[in-house]
């Protein structure tokens, strides 16, 4: 019995050495790049040899022709689990004939590790990077990291493409640790605010502000309710607004509102009517002090390089102290000492330091500015945010306060393409040939029906289909060849022997070739030049101005700039003078009227001509709905549209 053990050993140890004689031919055939061959080796270890063949194996799937990555994993994975189990003897054979020592399998998997990251690096997938994490991740933690980040930053682009607050939470939930929380966090808020108010009603305004009463965005959700009511300047709706929402965060902002609505006239009567119609005025104690003073209307004065405030009579209510000063906005002025900006109200009393570096008014309140970032505060000077916000920050932030009113800004795509082939022009339109490209020029006007072709000297008019219109005998303009196009009513200035003349779009010549300048027709006139001299004819002939001007230029819609002696006037289409030309320059300010300059500086002008503020001034610009600033070397003064008066601080 004993005798045919030791033979049954003998025997198996036999097995073994020749077996991973197989596994040494087929290492040395793979050194020798006879893949093949090292298969065949490999392939009758398997059973008889299964640790030498998985080393074998690992070896033949890293090498650089046979590399196949998950193959190398598993039969490292093999290697890992035998090779420990070996006894002694074993091991030693291994050692001898395959130079597998005990860190061999955790250098092998070292190098299919740094391997695999390359390519996974390479090309990232979400799947693919957690497979890896889960083979590597506690042998290799710091090529586990590397992954990680790449993995997070994976997921959370894809989260952001989604643009779901549903897509967004999953990421946080899935991915708690990755770098992206804060900025996903801040998104979903984001997100969910838009999901859930997209329709912007006042249920559904109302549901967001009681399920998610933690978000960031309940405040402007109810300010999106408030304005539902305040937007009318309605008593009754901004009552309406305080009795369904009580603890509303603009209940004061509501009552404060309706009490200016009610007392645009202020009188003493007025205020004992709002005490005794608003009984339950929260500020009932401040109205005697605050009413005539929140009504009126304060404008700042320069004295000495220092800002301070007069009423709309000239007396002085703030004296001249600050570097600078704005206009009152909701009772609240931007003002500045020693380089640093705060807010007062009208009592000068201060709302906010000054110790920001500067504030500007926005929509509904404030922006402060300082070293830390920027701090956004209401109409009231409260602070709508504790924690400075970065430019960025601060664009996002008011991007999502606006984000329902966002506009698109569409550019107009050219409907024409020219085509330009050995030296000549032709023309697409949306693809399609319209003009073959044989001509020496094209233009096209999106506001002409019809557009011109030079071909030599001659001029042709080609309607938007190609289709070439039989008006003969017209040349090619030597100057200003867009003046041949079609105006929107049908007229075009045409040229013949030099000079110019008017045709329709039928060809027919409504105005002689006797001029030898012009601008487009408009207006139902037409400026022409002659003799050196411009003048305006009317479609019949008519001389409306004789042709005794240095230059005449379109002005719409009001007429015509007409520069005499080098003065500019302006004239209306039926040939009045609006302003009679002794004016440096003459544009439009507004809708309602004109900024004019003379020697004496500048005027402000209805559009009609009718003087309202005397030339004389360096700068006037719109100061508020009631009144326009005015600048001179003596200060600061204000006209006043209802008076009709300019007002100047009182000495």
């Amino acid at each position: 019995m004993r005798k045919g053990a030791y033979l049954f050993l003998f025997i198996f140890s036999l097995t073994v050495v020749f077996a991973q004689k197989n596994t040494q031919k087929a290492l040395l055939a793979i050194q020798q790049n006879n893949f093949g061959l090292a298969q065949g080796f490999l392939q009758k270890d398997l059973l008889k040899a299964p640790v030498a063949a998985s080393y074998g194996w690992a070896v033949y799937y890293l090498t650089p022709f046979c590399y196949q990555a998950d193959s190398a994993f598993a039969y490292l994975s093999k290697l890992e689990q035998s090779y420990p189990s070996l006894d002694v003897k074993s091991k030693a054979k291994l050692q001898i004939d395959l130079a597998i020592q005990d860190t061999t399998t955790q250098h092998l998997f070292h190098q299919l590790a740094t391997q695999e990251l390359q390519s996974v690096v390479g090309a990232p997938q979400i799947t693919v990077l957690e497979l890896f994490m889960e083979r590597y991740g506690q042998k290799y933690p710091e090529y586990k990291e590397i992954v990680v980040v790449l993995r997070d930053s994976l997921a959370f682009d894809q989260a952001v493409r989604a643009q779901s607050s549903a897509a967004m939470q999953a990421f946080i939930v899935m991915y708690p640790n990755a770098v992206q929380q804060q900025k996903a966090k801040a998104s979903y808020e984001v997100l969910l605010y838009q999901e859930r108010t997209q329709h912007d009603t006042e249920a559904e305004l109302i549901e967001f502000i009681t399920v998610h009463a933690n978000s960031p965005y309940t405040e402007e959700a109810w300010e999106r309710i408030y304005k539902k009511y305040s937007q009318v300047e309605s008593l009754a709706s901004l009552t309406s607004f305080i009795k369904a929402y009580p603890t509303a965060p603009q209940v004061a902002t509501a009552w404060k509102q309706i009490y200016r609505l009610y007392m645009q006239t202020y009188s003493v009567e007025k205020l004992a009517a709002f005490k005794r119609t608003y009984p339950e005025y929260p500020f009932i104690e401040d109205l005697e002090k605050d009413g005539e003073l929140l009504l009126k209307q304060l404008y700042p004065f320069i004295q000495e390089h220092a800002y301070g405030y007069m009423d709309a009579t000239g007396v002085v209510l703030i004296e001249a102290q600050y570097e600078d000063a704005s206009a009152f906005y909701e009772g609240l002025a931007i003002v500045s000492k020693a380089s640093r900006y705060g807010l007062i109200n009208k009592r000068n009393e201060q709302i906010i330091a000054f110790k920001y570096l500067d504030i500007s008014p926005n929509k509904g309140g404030f922006i402060l500015e300082d070293s830390s970032g920027y701090l956004l505060l209401d109409a009231q000077g409260q602070f709508l945010q504790q924690t400075p916000l970065q430019w960025e920050e601060l664009q996002q932030t008011l991007s999502a306060y606006d984000w329902q009113e966002a506009s698109v800004d569409l550019k107009r795509v050219p409907i024409y393409e020219r085509i330009l082939r050995n030296g000549k022009v032709g023309l697409n339109k949306n693809g399609k040939v319209i003009l073959a490209p044989k001509y020496d020029d094209v233009i096209v006007s999106d506001d002409s029906p019809l557009f011109i072709v030079k071909q030599g000297k001659s001029l042709h008019y080609f309607d938007t289909t190609g289709k070439r219109q039989e008006l003969n005998g017209l040349e090619w303009f030597l100057s200003a060849p867009e003046l041949a196009l079609f105006t929107k009513e049908g007229y075009a200035v045409c040229s013949k022997s030099g000079k110019l003349g008017l045709i329709d779009t039928k060809g027919k010549l409504l105005l002689k070739h006797a001029y030898e300048a012009a601008q487009p027709f408009w207006g139902g006139l037409w400026p022409v030049q002659q003799n050196g001299k411009w003048g305006l004819i009317a479609i019949d002939g008519k001389v409306i101005l004789p042709l005794v001007y240095q230059k005449i230029t379109a002005f719409a819609p009001f007429g015509f700039l007409i520069e005499q002696d080098n003065k500019l006037g302006l004239i209306d289409a039926s040939g009045k003078w609006i302003l009679n030309p002794e004016y440096k320059t003459i544009k439009r300010l507004e809708t309602n009227y004109f900024l004019a300059e003379n020697q004496n500086g500048l005027g402000l002008f209805a559009t009609d001509g009718t003087p309202i503020i005397a030339c004389g001034y360096q700068r006037i610009v719109r100061f508020d709905q009631s009144a326009f600033q005015l600048t001179s070397a003596e200060g600061l003064a204000y006209y006043l549209l209802a008076d009709q008066k300019i007002l100047m601080r009182k000495p």
